[in-house]
């Protein structure tokens, strides 16, 4: 069987997972070299490596690689690297990120929702949390549990307890089921 893009971003991404980042780019080097053309999910596999061993400047690069070949990338590309610039206290860098993501006519989906009020609680900026979360059904997006949890637990990281409360009981009011993260 001839090897396929499948198949080696279905390797890199194992790769970047068990954080062999340096075997996965030999691997996409490897690819590249063999005429075989990187998909989004290439590259987003690669971003993610290089995110969780700390190599943000590098996923940066890759991104504007991306681009260049006329990959687009999607709202979980942009998700992994913007919550990696906000763990990293980067948020200037993250704000950027999700203003080209807009521009680029991406919409932001829950999972980028939750990974920015998961850098502003991450930061003590709770209150740029809330706001996100707030505006979160005007936009057309529901807060799922992880959502809740994350505002919950930025409220009480700065013993907030009475707004923690208000949004345990308005998850219980939604209909939502808290889960072992949430307790």
């Amino acid at each position: 069987m001839k090897p396929n893009v499948v198949m080696y971003s279905t390797i890199i991404d194992s790769l970047c997972k068990d954080k062999l980042i340096t075997r996965a780019l030999d691997l996409y080097s490897e690819m590249v070299v063999r005429g075989i053309y990187p998909d989004i999910f290439t590259y987003s596999s690669l971003m993610y490596g290089l995110c969780i061993m700390g190599q943000l400047n590098e996923a940066i690069n890759l991104l504007n690689a991306m681009i260049l070949k006329n990959v687009d990338p999607d709202v979980y590309t942009f998700s992994t690297l913007v919550d990696a610039f906000f763990k990293e206290g980067r948020v200037k860098e993250a704000k950027s990120l999700l203003a080209v993501m807009i521009k680029g006519g991406v919409k932001p989906d829950v999972v980028m929702y939750n990974s920015l009020m998961d850098g502003y609680c991450l930061v003590n900026e709770v209150s740029k949390g809330k706001h996100l979360f707030s505006t979160m059904p005007q936009m057309g997006v529901t807060p799922d549990v992880q959502s809740y949890t994350i505002m919950i637990n930025g409220y009480c990281k700065l013993k907030m307890m009475d707004e923690a409360m208000h949004l345990f009981k308005e998850m219980h009011h939604e209909n939502m089921i808290p889960d072992s993260v949430t307790y």
